[in-house]
């Protein structure tokens, strides 16, 4: 196309585009002048080659879902359109992915066994989904959604070799991990502060789901501790400490604590034994602080924090349910180990009887059984449709064949993960590994991934540290941000071995 006639369509449409949205500004109507915003705005992030518009979204999406998590997650910008954050996300990120990718500015698909190993998973998952939906309708899509979140892999991968985009999603995670513990203990004291001042059209934006913070939490100590690893300032150790600390604040703690004891064993491995070390100066000094405050008070020893996590700690092998708590807000860990191992024995039986191979499906009620075996049909106030664990989940709805590929997953992803552990300096990579397995550990003790807030953060931090994973550093130096390629440039995609 002639330069001169392109410019005079650019015109003629810009013409036309003022015009109406002048005229819907006029009757009150803001849709198209949002739209026209975005999009300028959109250009100009582009053209000033900082981070990338979508990394932006995906910035705000992360944040607002450590920080606000359950509320956050039911949030929406337009009134009409119920896009809640983590669609909105996709549908700005995926686009975007795609157009870069058809001009080989990025590459989502890496020609290894982890993204071929995902991709099957999905399509497997995809295959079932036109069945279910014409039996059960939007709830199938509804439980389909722990499958499409997967796509914040492929998103974080084509986003990894951007330095700036990269250094944008890291300043999100660490500013949300610093300000939730100070967040999460507030909510917890002044619930009703939350749900009437901070709000967007009536829906509070922080409400918390007291598991998935500990389990943020947990994350966050191996982020902040990775932090300490770069760059040896003793504040990243404090910083680090409070977010542990803060795990015993919280009512459901237990996933969070095996996951914590997980992921300290990855950092053995790089022989990092601080890591422990500060997990015991913590309780200690817990300890320590709380002493005085006991002793002038008379309070009684076992109503504190502290000694509820020490029973939560204690009741993840109470199988029996025969532990006796104490602590008024421990409530009956125990008796909870024996309804979860009831609901995942009834889900695995139902599965084993009716579809071994390729499961029940999205939109079945993996409930109903277990609560005539648990005595609970007819109870109200029971919700739950997810068995509190992906790997029941994932028999429940794809079999046989949907369990062994996610095992699959996580098989290869300690492949991947040990060899950076083992080397010892990748810190970068380390924290992303890191925070990628607090979540898929908890998320066999309780519902993590089939929502977006666990769900979100894990696909993304593991899709940035596979991608992380084939940049190793050359150096002795603890690696930084500063070896990755220059903002705009983009990395050839090796395959692995």
């Amino acid at each position: 196309m002639h330069p001169r006639l392109r410019t005079l369509l650019v015109v003629a449409v810009a013409m036309i585009l003022a015009v109406v949205a002048g005229y819907q500004l006029a009757t009150e109507s803001y849709t198209l002048s949002g739209i026209v915003l975005v999009a300028l705005l959109w250009l100009f992030l582009d053209w000033t080659g900082g981070p990338r518009p979508e990394v932006w979204v995906l910035a705000v999406v992360l944040a607002g879902y450590i920080i606000g998590n359950r509320g956050f997650a039911q949030a929406s910008l337009v009134a009409w359109l119920p896009l809640i954050p983590a669609e909105t996300a996709l549908l700005v990120g995926v686009p975007a992915m795609l157009f870069r990718a058809a001009f080989r500015q990025v590459s989502f698909l890496r020609r290894d066994a982890l993204d071929f190993t995902i991709l099957a998973w999905m399509l497997v998952a995809a295959a079932r989904l036109p069945l279910d939906w014409q039996r059960h309708g939007v709830i199938a899509l509804r439980d389909f959604a722990m499958i499409y979140y997967a796509a914040f892999f492929f998103l974080a991968q084509a986003i990894a070799n951007h330095r700036d985009s990269m250094q944008l999603l890291r300043r999100a995670l660490t500013g949300a991990i610093l300000v939730l513990p100070a967040v999460a203990l507030a909510f917890q004291r002044w619930p009703d502060f939350f749900f009437t001042y901070v709000t967007l059209r009536g829906i509070p934006l922080v409400f918390h789901k007291s598991d998935l913070i500990a389990t943020s939490l947990a994350a966050g100590f191996f982020w902040l501790w990775m932090h300490w690893e770069e760059t040896r300032r003793r504040g990243w150790l404090v910083a680090a400490a409070v977010a542990l600390a803060t795990i015993a604040a919280m009512p459901s703690p237990r996933a969070a604590m095996v996951a914590t004891a997980g992921v300290t064993g990855l950092w053995l491995v790089a022989r990092r034994w601080g890591v422990p070390a500060l997990q015991l100066a913590t309780v200690v000094a817990g300890i320590a602080a709380l002493a005085p405050w006991l002793l002038f008070s008379g309070t009684d020893p076992k109503q504190t924090p502290l000694y509820s996590a020490y029973e939560h700690a204690i009741s993840i092998v109470d199988f029996d349910a025969r532990g006796t708590y104490q602590n008024r807000d421990s409530g009956d860990p125990g008796d909870n180990n024996r309804f979860r191992l009831v609901w995942w024995q009834t889900v695995a039986g139902e599965t084993w009887d009716e579809n071994p191979v390729y499961g029940l499906g999205f939109g079945h009620d993996l409930s109903e059984q277990f609560l005539i075996e648990y005595g609970l049909l007819g109870a109200d106030d029971f919700s739950a449709r997810s068995p509190h664990s992906m790997l029941l989940s994932m028999l429940g709805r794809l079999g046989a064949l949907g369990l062994g590929l996610w095992l699959a997953i996580a098989a290869l992803m300690a492949r991947r993960s040990l060899p950076v552990f083992r080397w010892g300096r990748d810190f970068a990579a380390m924290g992303l590994w890191s925070v990628a397995w607090v979540y898929w550990i908890s998320a066999c003790f309780g519902v993590v991934l089939e929502g977006p807030m666990g769900a979100v953060l894990f696909w993304t931090t593991l899709g940035l540290a596979h991608a992380r994973s084939d940049q190793p550093a050359t150096s002795d130096e603890p690696e930084t941000l500063a070896h990755l390629p220059a903002a705009g440039a983009t990395a050839e995609v090796r395959p692995t071995t």
